[in-house]
């Protein structure tokens, strides 16, 4: 009878060990500085400074758990290919979010969490390069083709107001919007995360970027001077020419799409009114686009969403993702 007594009680004690450990286990957070340290070596050539910010203990009342999770954000100072020092920031909660729109059990919610926050560490980088390669196309590629009067936008977008247009240039990885629940690549995260694979940040240009398979630039050139109006060849051939530089330092002949349009108040718009738009508002009189996909051209309707979903899928699935959701 003892003897039963005494294996019941040190099966109860394991069974209180074992939850002890998965409680401590969850509790403790993301150890970023340790999980991605070979990841952080590669991007930032071995020289950075990881500065903890902020610290402490978030319970997040829309997940499947509510039981309190350690965490982290960080502050990685680093160098980038000019020297120039830069700031990439990171938030060990992210991996503790639920999938938007997606219905998890508190099981899948436990063994998703590592997965979700490779996903937000590769979605980080990705932003971060976008950021960088931006940042030199601006200052240093698209002031041989045009002057600019004022700029603005955000970190990834480039906008300036011009002598009778204005311009906007967006480069980005697509790669980053065919990953997460939906989609089946998530073997292609953990390629992306893997030292011997993933972009190295302090190298970060935007040559450095046309040579990746899944990158696009997309730029935008708008006439809103009717007295400029027929100067639109005019700008095209400079939108081409620096299109073509960008092209020409692509291993592949690179991935862009541009679109020169005039804006007026013409009444035979050949853009559809947006829903409750006033009649009078600015209307895309007139409009020339170019797609290109590693080198070769295509023909896209850019006023139809569906077609600019084609011309990412073909980008991406070229580079051997899987377009389709589940």
């Amino acid at each position: 009878m003892r003897t039963k007594a005494k294996a019941a009680l040190i099966s109860t004690a394991a069974i209180v060990g074992v939850a002890g450990g998965i409680w401590f286990s969850w509790c403790r957070g993301i150890d970023y500085e340790k999980r991605y340290k070979d990841l952080f070596d590669k991007t930032f050539k071995g020289d950075y400074k990881i500065t903890v910010t902020e610290s402490g203990f978030d319970i997040d009342d829309e997940t499947p758990i509510k039981l309190p999770v350690r965490y982290k954000i960080y502050d990685i100072e680093y160098k980038d290919k000019n020297g120039n020092t830069r700031n990439f920031k990171l938030d060990s909660r992210e991996g503790y979010q639920s999938y938007s729109g997606i219905d998890e059990s508190a099981v899948e919610y436990i063994k998703n969490r590592n997965i979700k926050a490779d996903y937000f560490m590769m979605q980080a980088i990705i932003l971060e390069m976008d950021e960088i390669v931006n940042d030199d196309i601006s200052e240093n590629i698209m002031p041989n083709y045009f002057e600019f009067e004022q700029t603005n936008g955000f970190s990834i977008m480039f906008k300036a107001e011009c002598d009778g247009y204005t311009i906007i240039c967006m480069p980005f990885d697509l790669r980053v919007n065919y990953i997460g629940e939906l989609y089946n690549n998530n073997d292609k995260v953990k390629e992306f995360l893997s030292p011997e694979n993933c972009p190295v940040l302090s190298d970060m240009d935007m040559k450095t970027a046309a040579n990746i398979s899944t990158y696009m630039l997309n730029f935008q050139l708008s006439i809103t001077d009717k007295s400029k109006f027929e100067m639109k060849d005019e700008y095209i051939k400079k939108v081409e020419d620096m299109l073509d530089g960008y092209a020409a330092v692509s291993e592949y002949g690179g991935n862009y799409r541009y679109i020169v349009n005039m804006i007026g108040d013409d009444t035979d718009s050949i853009a559809p009114m947006k829903p409750g738009a006033s009649n009078n508002a600015n209307k895309v009189i007139d409009q020339t686009a170019a797609y290109v996909i590693s080198g070769e051209k295509y023909t896209f309707d850019g006023n139809d969403a569906k077609e600019d979903r084609k011309f990412k899928d073909m980008i991406v699935e070229k580079a051997g993702y899987v377009i389709s959701e589940k």
